[in-house]
């Protein structure tokens, strides 16, 4: 049995890296005694698979992760069961059975939105700023590479950057960017552009989704297509 679940990860654990997420949700399993699949060899490990990987320090509403199991379980029991034996800042909400034949969740998830919060400096106006990105036609960033730094342009892979607020010397945006193996962006690639400071600022993950034309879908949506 497959079951694709979608959990929050909050301020209280926001500084651990996906490393440590993924080892204390396999501590969170083993506790609650669900009978979690393992992988055959010499160092078996529990069939566990997440989605796009969280930077440390941002939040997010909206991590999947698939989970195989050895017997049948009920949904909202597995659900109760880990919330029970996660630390504070982790919660599952909601899950759904999938089939053998769905793809993985890095295979498939392409976009992903954030929102953005930050103090506004003296005299910015992010809505200006907002719209130079969107009416720029190249916006190159420095990725370090294994023998090299590359520029990479990262213009075709924002979809959509919005002003959500501004005002009383904070600003928030919300922004559509692409991720996985085709092309990623980093928020805080675009927070640069925006002029904050990146050590300073609010990252919130608000959505991981697989693009199907113009339509975007949850991963738990396309369980059920």
């Amino acid at each position: 049995m497959r079951l694709r679940a979608r959990f929050l990860k909050e301020d209280a654990v926001r500084f651990i890296s996906h490393l440590d997420l993924a080892r204390t949700i396999e501590r969170a399993v083993r506790r609650a005694g669900l009978p979690i699949a393992y992988s055959q060899g010499f160092s078996p490990r529990p069939k566990m698979a997440f989605g796009s990987a969280l930077a440390v320090g941002v939040t997010s509403s909206a991590e999947y992760i698939d989970m195989e199991f050895a017997d049948e379980i009920v949904v909202e029991d597995c659900l109760s069961l880990m919330n029970q034996n996660l630390p504070t800042g982790i919660r599952f909400k909601e899950a759904v059975e999938i089939g053998p034949e769905l793809p993985t969740l890095m295979s498939v998830i392409d976009r992903a939105s954030y929102i953005l919060t930050g103090n506004l400096g003296q005299n910015q106006d992010l809505g200006l700023k907002v719209q130079r990105i969107l009416e720029s036609e190249v916006i190159w960033v420095e990725r370090p590479g294994k023998k090299q730094t590359r520029q990479i342009d990262i213009r075709p892979w924002i979809f959509s950057l919005e002003v959500l607020k501004e005002g009383a010397g904070v600003g928030s945006a919300a922004l559509l960017v692409q991720t996985g193996s085709r092309g990623n962006v980093r928020p805080e690639e675009v927070a640069v552009h925006l002029s904050w400071d990146i050590t300073r600022i609010r990252i919130h993950r608000s959505g991981l989704f697989i693009a199907r034309g113009s339509r975007l879908l949850s991963p738990l949506d396309v369980a059920h297509c």
